[in-house]
C-alpha cells in the first residue's frame, strides 16, 4: 500500500456532517492564526491619531532684554494641534496625572512656567535651557513608550522652531557686527557733540557781534536823523540869508562857514560810522561763513542759510549807505572849502550869495538820503539780530540732540556684551537645542523583554492549557459512570492539570527571574497571579475539551489567536480594528496580562484586585460549566457512541 493510498484512507474516516469539516477547519488555523495577527498588528503607527495623550501648559508669557515678546508655550501647543500626531487633549495637571493613572491617557506632555523665560535668556551671556517633561506609565502599556521615542524626534523639532526663528540669528548671528557698528556710531555721535559745541561758540560770538551792530545802527540812523533836522535849518537859515541885507553878508558868511565846518564834522562822524558798520556787517558775513565751515551739518539748516543771506543783505545796504556818507563828506567838505573861501571873498561873495543855496541845499538832501539809509540798516540789522538769535537757539538744539544720540549710542553699546570663544561655544550648545525633554514614567518596565513578559506568561499559559488535555484526560471515565456528584468529577478532571500548570507557571517565573532578571515590584503577587492564571486557563482548556472533545481544543487555539490580538499586550488597543477592542474586556488574557504588569512595574491597587477577581470567576464559572456537562454526559446518545471525530 502507497503513502498516498494510506493518506486517502486517512481522509476517508472524517465522514458524517462534523467530521467533513475538520479538514476545513485545519486548513483555516493558518489563515486564522497568520492573518487576524497581522491584521490587528498591520499599521499601528499609522493610527497614533487614535492614542489620548494629555497636554499640560503651565508656560507664561516673557520678555528678553530687547524688549521682545516670548510666548513659547502657546506656540508649541498651536503646534502640536496643527501637527495632529496624536489624539490631543489639553488639561491641566490633575485631569492629567489622573487620566494617566487610570489609563485614560497613555502619556502626559508637560510645559513648565519658565519655559518662555528660559528662551528669553538668549540675549544674555549665560542663556538657561528650557525643558519639557513627557511622563508615561508602563502599567497601561509598555509600547506606548517605544512609539512615544519614535516621535520624540519631531516633538524636539516641534519645540525647537518655537525658539529658533527669534534668537539665534539676530542675537549670535550679527552681535558683533552690531557692536562694531555701535562703536563706529559711538564715535561719529562724540564728534558730532563737539562740533555742535564748537558751533555754540560761535553763534555766541555771532549773536554778540549782531547785538553790538544793532545798537550801532540804531545810533547811527539818530544821529543821521539829527543831520537831516540841522542841514535842513540849514538850507532855511541860507534861504533867508540870501535876502538879508548885504551888509549882514560878513556876519551871514561867518555863521556859514560855522554850520559848513560843523556840517562837515557831522558827515565826516557819519561816514566814520558808516566805515564802522560796513566792516561789522562784512566782518558777520565771514563770521558765518567761518561758522559754516567749522560745522559742515549747519550748512543745511533752514534758520542758518536765513541768517547768513539776511547778513548778506545787510553788508550791501551798508556798503551803499557807506558809499552815500563818503559821497556827502566830501561834498561837506567841498562846501566848507567854497564858504571859507565865500568868508575871504566877501564882497565877491555878495554876488554869489543866491547861488550859495544850491549846495546848501544838496547838502540837505544827501543827508536826508542819509539818515533814510540808516533808518534801512537799523532795520536790517534788527533782521540779523534776529537770525543770529535764531542760529544760536538751533545750535543749541543741535548739541543737545547730539549729546542724547551720544548717550543712546553709548547705552546701547554697553548693552551689548563683549563674548569671549568659551561663551560663544557655550551659547551655540545651548542655542542649538534651546530646549531638552526630559522623560519620566509612572511604573517603569525598563528593558523590552520586562515590559513584554506579561504578554509572554499569558500565552505560555494558555498554550500549556491546550496541550494539557492532549496528554490528560479531562474527565475519568469510570467516576462519570459513577454516582460522585458532576462537580466533584470535574474538578477531579481539572485538577491534575491546574496543579502540572501551577508548578509550570512557577518554573517559567523562576527561570525569567534568575536568568534574565524579571525582578518584579512584587514577587509574591507575581506568582500567586501566574497560578490563578494558569488555573484558569486550564479550567477554560478542560470545559472545552471536555464539551466538545477535539474541536475544543481548535476553538481554544482561535480563542488564543482571538486573545493575541485583543488583550492589549502588544499594542494599545486604540491602534487595533474595532473588533478586537470590542473584545478586548471579554477574555480572560487581558486581566492576566493587566495584572502581570502591575505586579512587575507597578500600577493601581484597584486594577490589580479587579484583575484576581475576574480571573477568579471565570474560574469559577467554567468549573461550574464542566460540570454541568458532566451531568448531561452521563445520558448516553447514539452520537456518543459513534462520535463525528476521535483521537
Amino acid at each position: 500500500m502507497t503513502a498516498i493510498r494510506l493518506a486517502l484512507l486517512e481522509l476517508r474516516r472524517f465522514r458524517g456532517p462534523l467530521r467533513r469539516l475538520v479538514p476545513v477547519a485545519l486548513c483555516l488555523i493558518p489563515l486564522l492564526y497568520g492573518a487576524m495577527y497581522l491584521w490587528a498588528n498591520w499599521d499601528p503607527y499609522g493610527k497614533l491619531k487614535q492614542i489620548p495623550v494629555a497636554v499640560v501648559n503651565h508656560d507664561r508669557v516673557a520678555h528678553s532684554k530687547q524688549g521682545q515678546r516670548v510666548d513659547a508655550g502657546n506656540q508649541f501647543v498651536q503646534q502640536l494641534k496643527v501637527a495632529g500626531t496624536f489624539d490631543w487633549h489639553f488639561v491641566d495637571d490633575h485631569e492629567a496625572r489622573d487620566g494617566l493613572e487610570h489609563g485614560r491617557y497613555y502619556f502626559t506632555i508637560t510645559v513648565p512656567e519658565d519655559l518662555s523665560g528660559k528662551l528669553a535668556t538668549a540675549a544674555n551671556t549665560q542663556p538657561e535651557q528650557a525643558s519639557i517633561t513627557i511622563q508615561l506609565n508602563d502599567a497601561n502599556n509598555y509600547v506606548i513608550g517605544v512609539m512615544s521615542e519614535a516621535v520624540q524626534p519631531e516633538l524636539q523639532d516641534q519645540v525647537n522652531s518655537a525658539a529658533h526663528a527669534a534668537y539665534v540669528r539676530a542675537i549670535y548671528g550679527e552681535l558683533s557686527q552690531v557692536r562694531d557698528k555701535l562703536g563706529v556710531a559711538s564715535d561719529g555721535a562724540h564728534r558730532l557733540v563737539d562740533a555742535t559745541a564748537t558751533a555754540q561758540q560761535g553763534t555766541r560770538a555771532l549773536s554778540s557781534g549782531t547785538s553790538a551792530l544793532r545798537s550801532g545802527t540804531a545810533q547811527l540812523a539818530e544821529g543821521a536823523r539829527q543831520i537831516s533836522q540841522a542841514t535842513s535849518t540849514l538850507d532855511n537859515a541860507v534861504s533867508k540869508a540870501a535876502t538879508a541885507v548885504a551888509d549882514k553878508l560878513p556876519g551871514a558868511a561867518a555863521t556859514l562857514v560855522t554850520a559848513a565846518n560843523l556840517t562837515a564834522q557831522g558827515l565826516s562822524a557819519l561816514h566814520t560810522g558808516t566805515s564802522q558798520v560796513k566792516q561789522g556787517t562784512a566782518r558777520a558775513v565771514t563770521d558765518l561763513n567761518q561758522l559754516g565751515d567749522a560745522a559742515p551739518q549747519l550748512r543745511g539748516n533752514p534758520v542758518y542759510q536765513r541768517a547768513v543771506h539776511d547778513a548778506e543783505q545787510v553788508d550791501a545796504v551798508a556798503g551803499q549807505i557807506d558809499g552815500q556818507a563818503a559821497a556827502a563828506d566830501a561834498n561837506a567838505q567841498q562846501v566848507l572849502s567854497e564858504a571859507r573861501q565865500l568868508q575871504a571873498n566877501v564882497g565877491d561873495a555878495r554876488q554869489g550869495v543866491l547861488a550859495a543855496t544850491a549846495p546848501v541845499r544838496l547838502i540837505d538832501a544827501g543827508a536826508r538820503d542819509v539818515s533814510g539809509g540808516a533808518a534801512t540798516l537799523s532795520q536790517a540789522t534788527d533782521a540779523a539780530d534776529q537770525g543770529a538769535q535764531s542760529l544760536k537757539s538751533a545750535a543749541d538744539q543741535a548739541h543737545s540732540g547730539a549729546a542724547e544720540i551720544a548717550g543712546t549710542v553709548d547705552d546701547g553699546l554697553r548693552q551689548i556684551p563683549a563674548t569671549s570663544p568659551d561663551e560663544v561655544s557655550h551659547a551655540a550648545e545651548v542655542l542649538g537645542t534651546p530646549v531638552r525633554i526630559y522623560r519620566d514614567n509612572l511604573n517603569p518596565a525598563g528593558v523590552y523583554g520586562r515590559g513584554f513578559a506579561p504578554f509572554f506568561f499569558g500565552i505560555a499559559l494558555w498554550v500549556f492549557g491546550l496541550f494539557a488535555y492532549l496528554l490528560l484526560r479531562p474527565v475519568n471515565p469510570r467516576a462519570l459512570a459513577s454516582r460522585i456528584s458532576p462537580l466533584t468529577v470535574a474538578v477531579a478532571g481539572w485538577l491534575p492539570a491546574a496543579v502540572l500548570g501551577v508548578a509550570g507557571a512557577l518554573l517559567l517565573f523562576t527561570v525569567v527571574d534568575l536568568g534574565l532578571g524579571l525582578d518584579p515590584v512584587n514577587p509574591v503577587l507575581t506568582v500567586a497571579l501566574l497560578a490563578l492564571g494558569a488555573a484558569t486557563f486550564v479550567a477554560v482548556d478542560h470545559f472545552l475539551r471536555t464539551t466538545l472533545g477535539a474541536p475544543g481544543d481548535v476553538l481554544s487555539l482561535v480563542l488564543l489567536i482571538l486573545q493575541l490580538t485583543s488583550s492589549g499586550g502588544l499594542y494599545p488597543m486604540p491602534t487595533t480594528p474595532g473588533l478586537f477592542q470590542v473584545l478586548n474586556p471579554v477574555l480572560p488574557m487581558t486581566y492576566l496580562i493587566d495584572g502581570l504588569r502591575i505586579t512587575t512595574s507597578g500600577g493601581l491597587t484597584a486594577n490589580l484586585v479587579r484583575d484576581f477577581l475576574v480571573l477568579a470567576g471565570v474560574l469559577v464559572l467554567f468549573l461550574g460549566l464542566t460540570s454541568l456537562t458532566v451531568r448531561r454526559q452521563r445520558m448516553w446518545t447514539p452520537a456518543r457512541l459513534h462520535p463525528d471525530v476521535e483521537l
